[in-house]
């Protein structure tokens, strides 16, 4: 997982890991997650009917080397949260893999070939849905005219978890624990990556397994950043942040004045001091994408039936989801996404930035 660091001056890195509700677990290397996506689909390309290629990237390993009846992989813990008094969080981990099979050297490629990464699980007591952005090749058949094209679907819902085995007390060490939790692969996304054709509904998934730290109060904003390097006009990044109190700020301004106001997510070319609680003002910050995370009761107020793109859900732990799209402008300022207060409040703990650059150019 391309996870880039977040910070409130651009002339230092703070690396952050926050937690919801004011409840934070740091993860620590020890502790990586376990999960293959499915272990006859990798034998299937890796043995010698695909004659493919597994390959693990980003901090991923293949636990036991690449080949026929290996795996599964294991992925490093970037951030965990979770909230004991309903067993809710969300586990983001490191990491990528890519699957491959039925190699065709005339076209220049393999036929099957689907990519996973950002993978993140969020967990709601007895259940748990496991989320990747899947980057794959349509599937139509081992010798096809021509190789159809990529296609991605960022955070798309993979697998459903079956949670109902998880006792949520602490171990001796003061972790919680999931141990081959039960995965199904979601319809949708099944049909969508090419897997329908080779399994009927419902698809099993590999197990899932991961330990975690228990809660320590904290609360720290922190930004998660699907690709920051390399970027294409026109191309979609996914921002996860966590640990944003919904709480914190209260708008001086219209149309939300006195109310919870939340916080912008920009993408954006902007100067070196361009934060309001620097004082800098609105001409510093040229904002090219942008959403407007906010607060339920907030968000009602100012699209009441939740239809607005530019808004995205800032639930009571302090999470939230946004798509940008990127571009680049004249300017000559730093291209970066960035959060900081919404409706003209000013809030020095919510202003971060996550630095990005595009391709250079053939």
């Amino acid at each position: 997982m391309n996870i880039a660091t977040s910070k409130h001056n651009p002339a230092r890195t703070i690396r952050r890991i926050a937690a919801l509700a004011a409840l934070v677990m740091v993860a620590t290397a020890c502790n990586p997650a376990t999960w293959g996506f499915r272990e006859s689909f990798r034998n299937y390309a890796a043995g010698p009917i695909g004659h493919g290629a597994i390959e693990v990237s980003d901090g991923a390993v293949w636990t036991d080397g690449p080949g026929t009846g290996k795996g599964p992989f294991t992925f490093p813990l970037e951030s965990s949260t979770f909230d004991p008094t309903d067993n809710t969080g969300e586990l983001i981990l490191g990491g990528s893999f890519s699957i491959k099979a039925h190699e065709n050297a005339t076209l220049g490629g393999y036929v099957l070939d689907m990519t996973f990464s950002n993978i993140r699980v969020t967990i709601d007591d007895t259940e748990g849905i496991l989320y990747a952005d899947v980057k794959t090749r349509p599937f139509e058949g081992t010798n096809p005219p021509a190789l159809p094209d990529f296609v991605t679907y960022p955070d798309a819902a993979v697998a459903e978890l079956d949670l109902s085995g998880v006792d949520w007390t602490p171990n001796a060490d003061g972790k919680y624990v999931i141990s081959d939790a039960p995965a199904v692969g979601i319809d949708e996304t099944m049909e969508d990556i090419g897997m329908a054709a080779f399994y009927p509904s419902p698809v099993a998934l590999d197990p899932f397994s991961i330990s975690f730290d228990a809660p320590t109060a904290a609360l720290t904003p922190t930004l998660h950043v699907s690709k920051t390097t390399g970027l294409v006009p026109g191309e979609t990044v996914t921002v996860i942040g966590t640990g944003f109190d919904p709480d914190a700020n209260t708008g001086n301004r219209p149309p939300l004045a006195g109310q919870k106001s939340g916080f912008y997510v920009v993408f954006g070319n902007f100067a070196e001091t361009w934060q309001p609680s620097a004082g800098a003002p609105s001409s510093a910050r040229t904002v090219i994408s942008q959403r407007w995370a906010l607060p339920n009761g907030s968000r009602a107020a100012v699209d009441p039936g939740s239809t607005n793109a530019l808004y995205v859900d800032l639930d009571e732990r302090g999470n939230f989801v946004a798509e940008l799209t990127v571009s680049e402008n004249a300017g000559t300022g730093n291209y970066g996404i960035y959060t900081y207060a919404g409706s003209g409040a000013v809030n020095a703990a919510q202003e971060l930035v996550v630095p990005v650059s595009f391709q250079a150019a053939a």
